[in-house]
């Protein structure tokens, strides 16, 4: 029983002590919460009031290229044979940049030239047979035309000689009418009847020939007329058929001199001036900026190469509306890029082309400003990306303190807290009321009597009031 007793009172004993060891342990927890969340609330960094030369920028990141630049353009319709530049090479005037695929287009010439050549053999082919169809029609009509003549002189010749016949048929009949007349008269009885019957016949018959050669001889003006007629047809067959001639050898001879086919010609032009522009190159000297090309491939735009002058440099990229407004020409600038590091080198606006636009994403895209470089040793590269501080305004030699150190008080005005240093090593909070002049980008002037140059004061303070007590780490003075 005693026993028992001993091993309940060391088990009350170990509880006892395990409660006590609980509640140091939450104690202990919650003493250190309170102490981080006091650290927490009352923070701040600092820096020092100095005397420097402050300046508003605009900033902004644009891409290094050659100043004066021209683009080169090119076919988009056609391969690229080859390729023989890339970004950043250097290239004379006259140097070959690309070569595009002329194959089909030197096809293409051939086949107008073999058609223009099967064309003029076929003129010529049908001007020498209008000249041998003039030459076969003129003999063919002349001789038409002096049978013509012939058949005229053969009718005239018949006409007269039948006419003479006719005379000399009725001058024999009035020969026979005077001896049958004769006959009559001394004729007698039923004989007498019988020679007047006979006369009267004689002299019927020397009627109707001289009737005939009386018809006959008025058409004898006629034949005589035709001859001179058929003559004159047969010169004009010969003048004709000679025009004919003439204007088949004409066109002839005229194949040595005739113009080309225009229509032909204008094709041949255009085709060879294509082939021309096939190779591509430099127009100046100067350095490949862009390349829009790719061997094997046809071009997506007729803008394929830019070469800049590789010895001024220009910095072109975006700003926002707000800040091109604030811009003009000739504003000073200041470059840095990955190659060149901590060297700072100078610019000045060149061109800003601003944008009036009430498009939003037009807006949001900004206006393009181009920057010159004035250093002409700037050892800057083409296509590297730069980081551009355009100066505003500025303001030399002034007592400022950092940006974030200055707090809008509630009632109106702005004020620092300062920090002084005890003689424990931690440091005295106090309020103070500042005048603010120039505004810069990183620091603002002061223009009161209540701050000096090496005072130290709170940035980004959180919970500091005036009066507290701080530890502090200040940057190197």
């Amino acid at each position: 029983m005693e026993r028992s007793n001993k091993l309940l009172k060391l088990l009350l004993a170990l509880l006892i002590i395990a409660i006590i060891g609980v509640a140091l342990f939450f104690f202990a927890g919650h003493a250190n919460g309170k102490s981080k969340s006091n650290d927490t609330e009352k923070s701040s960094s600092c820096g020092y009031i100095k005397y420097r030369d402050l300046e508003k920028n605009v900033s902004m990141t644009g891409s290094v290229s050659g100043s004066d630049k021209v683009t080169v353009k090119g076919e988009t319709d056609l391969k690229v044979k080859k390729l023989s530049v890339k970004v950043g090479d250097k290239v004379k005037k006259g140097d070959v940049l690309c070569e595009f695929d002329s194959s089909e287009l030197k096809k293409q010439v051939e086949a107008l030239k073999t058609k223009a050549q099967e064309d003029s053999k076929k003129a010529h082919a049908a001007n020498e047979k209008k000249l041998s169809d003039a030459k076969k029609a003129k003999e063919d009509n002349v001789k038409k035309a002096q049978e013509n003549i012939d058949n005229a002189k053969s009718k005239r010749d018949q006409a007269y000689t039948d006419y003479n016949n006719m005379v000399d048929e009725y001058n024999a009949l009035i020969g026979e009418a005077d001896h049958a007349y004769d006959e009559m008269v001394a004729a007698t009885g039923s004989d007498a009847e019988a020679k007047k019957a006979n006369w009267e016949s004689i002299l019927e018959r020397a009627g109707n020939i001289d009737r005939e050669a009386d018809e006959l001889h008025a058409k004898l003006a006629d034949y005589d007329n035709a001859i001179p007629a058929a003559k004159t047809a047969y010169d004009e067959a010969v003048k004709k058929a000679d025009a004919e001639i003439k204007k088949a050898q004409d066109a002839l001879d005229a194949e040595k001199n005739a113009a080309p086919n225009a229509d032909l010609e204008k094709q041949l032009k255009e085709l060879q001036d294509k082939i021309d522009r096939c190779v591509v190159k430099s127009p100046k000297d100067g350095v490949v900026t862009q390349v829009n090309a790719a061997s094997g491939k046809v071009p997506s735009s007729a803008d394929i190469f830019t070469v800049s002058n590789a010895s001024q440099f220009l910095i072109t990229g975006k700003v926002s509306e707000s800040d091109a407004i604030k811009l003009s020409a000739d504003m000073s600038a200041k470059i840095q890029t990955a190659s060149t590091g901590d060297k700072v080198i100078s610019g000045k606006v060149k061109r800003l082309y601003k944008k009036a636009s009430s498009d939003a994403q037009e807006a949001e895209e900004g206006s393009t400003v181009e920057i010159g470089i004035d250093d002409s040793d700037s050892q800057l590269v083409i296509g590297e990306k730069a980081t551009v501080n355009i100066v505003l305004d500025k303001c030399e030699n002034v007592l400022s303190v950092p940006y974030d150190a200055v707090i809008s008080g509630d009632g109106g005005g702005y004020y620092v807290f300062v920090a002084s240093k005890n003689s424990k090593g931690d440091y005295i909070i106090s309020k103070r009321k500042i005048e603010k002049g120039f505004d810069g980008d990183d620091y603002l002037e002061v223009t009161s009597d209540t701050l000096h140059e090496n005072d130290l004061v709170l940035t980004n303070p959180r919970g500091i009031s005036d009066g507290d007590s701080m530890h502090l780490n200040p940057p190197e003075n």
